[in-house]
């Protein structure tokens, strides 16, 4: 794995946007995505892993990645290079843009994201020719 970057606007653009109200906007609601195209759905997904064998990525809809609980890496790729993977410390919501290549990784025992994406999502694979692990931390 490369180095591990922190989610910033600038870093996290060729992937997608981060969730977080600019400090620009004067008014108090402020709308970061649209998805007009499907209904979308919320999920909670909480994984243990510290090692990934693939990537996903979903080409016809955008996905958000929100951190709950524990400490996570969420690994990107733009969807023409899946080998030439990100690896950023999830400390701010995110949203993927279409077909970027994505997977996360717990960095302790056990993380929880929030994830909102299109009720119907098609999903393709990418196998790793390598697995890709981290070592946990203590919460």
């Amino acid at each position: 794995m490369g180095l591990l970057e922190y989610v910033t606007k600038e870093a996290f653009a060729p992937f997608g946007s981060v969730i977080e109200f600019p400090k620009e906007e004067k008014e108090a609601f402020y709308i970061i995505e649209t998805e007009e195209e499907h209904a979308w759905r919320l999920a909670v997904f909480r994984y243990t892993n510290h090692s990934i064998k693939r990537l996903e990525c979903h080409p016809h809809s955008k996905e958000s990645f929100e951190p709950l609980h524990g400490l996570t890496v969420l690994l990107v790729a733009e969807h023409d290079t899946p080998q030439e993977y990100h690896a950023f410390i999830l400390n701010k919501p995110v949203c993927l843009k279409k077909g970027i290549w994505h997977q996360v990784l717990s960095l302790t025992e056990e993380a929880q994201v929030k994830i909102t994406e299109n009720l119907e999502v098609s999903s393709e694979f990418y196998d790793l020719k390598e697995a890709i692990g981290i070592a946990a931390c203590s919460e």
